[in-house]
């Protein structure tokens, strides 16, 4: 088999940032590029390398957090590189622990702060519509899921997407995720439904959950 899907390690983390940095590219996805505009990147490194760090940092937040799951795809017969990866967040269980990471601070510099605020102001706006004060403490929330450009159509999506709800399935528990248009057809694919179109910064994205079926089996 030659894409195998695993917790990520310690380890990985450095890989994953590096594709998180080339799945979301401010060339290619436009809420990246909102948030950390092309005219405050340094002109002497390539577009997209200055916030790096900082994407390295957001996935080692996760992967010390206890309800985060980072998940990774490898192709074993490209000595195991990893060519996907997905966090998902957990139903809290412990009513002391927070609904989802800490967010780390965004390197200022090169991103807008204000832009940054707006969006998760409009995230924990829907995620208020869809699940009342609790939020997201009693779903699965898919954060984010990214597969190398380069591996592309080869399930990838499809293996890091099941493996989330597998998870949601055996407990019971619905999964939410905010789609891009990109990503909305695979989710739809897979049953998820539609709950809200957003407006963001004036491209489209659909809130959307699965609903589970305590007797599905995927």
């Amino acid at each position: 088999m030659e894409i195998q899907i695993r917790n990520a390690t310690e380890k990985d983390l450095p890989a994953v940032a590096q594709l998180a940095g080339v799945a979301f590219h401010p060339t290619t996805d436009w809420i990246t590029r909102q948030v950390f505009p092309l005219h405050l990147q340094p002109k002497n490194i390539p577009d997209g390398e200055a916030y790096l760090p900082w994407r390295q940092l957001r996935k080692t937040v996760s992967y010390n957090t206890s309800n985060s799951a980072v998940i990774v795809a490898i192709d074993t017969t490209l000595d195991n590189q990893i060519v996907g990866f997905a966090v998902w967040d957990q139903p809290i269980e412990d009513e002391q622990l927070p609904a989802a990471p800490a967010e780390p601070e965004l390197p200022p510099a090169v991103s807008d702060v204000k832009i940054y605020e707006e969006l998760q102001a409009i995230l924990k706006e829907d995620h208020r519509a869809s699940f009342g004060d609790r939020e997201l403490k009693d779903v699965w929330h898919l954060d984010m899921i990214g597969v190398d450009p380069l591996h592309q159509r080869r399930g990838i999506g499809k293996g890091l997407l099941t493996w989330g709800m597998r998870q949601a399935t055996k407990a019971g528990r619905d999964c939410y995720l905010m789609a891009t248009p990109q990503g909305r057809p695979l989710y739809e694919a897979f049953g998820f439904e539609i709950v809200r179109p957003l407006n963001m910064f004036g491209v489209m994205h659909h809130s959307m959950i699965y609903r589970v079926n305590k007797e599905a089996i995927l």
